[in-house]
């Protein structure tokens, strides 16, 4: 599992406009690139751990989650972080200039946006968070205070939100520890209303013995890509279905561990974590949405490269990267997206 937030106590006031400092980060030096022609978007410093990078509407900025205590532990906080001028955008970042603003940031409490469709132009930020003592859906928009969106009750985590192209729709996870005689995590897939109102169940994991993760809008609307174990398995999938959760259909059928699919803004590819070709340690790649052959974008031998975003306008990737096999506190890049025709080595 990618997210697992915390169960805390005592909700305190959130800085939605105000300009936090890095969150204990500082901006990493423009000259710290990589030979796949990745560069550093932002950095923090010790422990914390920068992950799950998703642009905003405008493409101008980053959305992420900072975990203070290490990848994937201890409180998490969304921040901003803004991608300098359109001429530092098209050639040099000045890293030194770039500094996270704050949008949530609570004591002991985990806030997580999922990369991907995470930022809608007018629906704000989806977002999971357990600020209600319970792992829930959350939305904040421009300007305004988080407002709770699910409401349930058992041992079950709302997870990985991500939002319809209009807005008017949140897709999310659910879940479910220990279904499985082996401890697998059983999560289904669900879809809701801004609102709150028609919560529906699009793929039931515990009734399939499947684990689904991370489901991600397509920007025509009609369908969803998400990531699938069967129960007792390792290997992860990529899958398409429907965005009423009919027409299942497998997205990956290479070997290797394929995870944190998201989509191009033309609907056409898949970005996507994967080991395939026998990798050591996962990179960045794209494939079709019709399936096929994919493309590797980068090639670091050393590094984990997940949690990709494409960009609005088509041409970078953002990603997490840290160094070796250990789950180490994360670092943001950016990447140009592959120009070639997609399927093509």
């Amino acid at each position: 599992m990618r997210l697992r937030l915390l169960a805390a106590a005592a909700v305190i006031a959130l800085l939605l406009t105000a300009c936090g400092g890095g969150g204990g980060g500082s901006p990493a030096p423009d000259d710290e690139n990589r030979a796949d022609g990745a560069r550093i978007l932002y950095r923090a410093s010790g422990r914390i751990s920068a992950q799950n990078p998703a642009f905003s509407p405008d493409g101008k900025s980053v959305l992420f989650t900072l975990f203070h205590d290490g990848y994937n532990e201890g409180a998490a906080a969304l921040r901003v972080v803004p991608l300098g001028s359109e001429q530092e955008r098209e050639h040099e970042y000045k890293y030194e200039q770039q500094h996270p603003r704050t949008l949530l940031s609570e004591p002991d409490k985990a806030a997580v946006n999922l990369p991907g469709s995470s930022w809608h132009p007018r629906s704000g930020v989806a977002f999971a968070s357990d600020r209600s003592g319970q792992d829930e859906v959350w939305i904040m928009e421009p300007g305004g205070k988080p407002t709770r969106v699910t409401r349930h009750r058992g041992d079950t985590g709302y997870l990985e939100p991500s939002f319809s192209p209009d807005g008017q729709w949140i897709v999310f996870q659910e879940s479910v520890e220990n279904e499985h005689p082996d401890g697998s995590e059983l999560g289904s897939l669900w879809k809701v209303r801004r609102d709150g109102s028609g919560t529906t169940r699009l793929i039931d994991g515990p009734g399939t013995r499947t684990d689904n993760r991370q489901p991600n809008w397509s920007p025509t609307g009609d369908r969803l890509v998400f990531q699938r174990r069967e129960a007792g398995s390792e290997a992860w999938a990529l899958y398409v279905v429907n965005a009423d959760g009919s027409g299942l259909r497998r997205l990956t059928t290479m070997p290797g561990e394929h995870t944190d699919p998201s989509w191009s803004p033309d609907g056409r590819s898949v970005v996507f974590s994967s080991t395939s070709g026998g990798l050591d340690l996962p990179q960045i790649f794209v494939i079709p949405a019709s399936g096929g052959r994919p493309t590797r974008v980068t090639r670091s031998g050393n590094t984990y490269d997940g949690a990709p975003s494409w960009s609005p306008d088509g041409r970078w990737i953002a990603f997490e990267s840290h160094p070796g096999g250990e789950d180490r506190p994360s670092s943001l890049w950016r990447v140009p997206a592959p120009h070639r025709p997609i399927g093509q080595t």
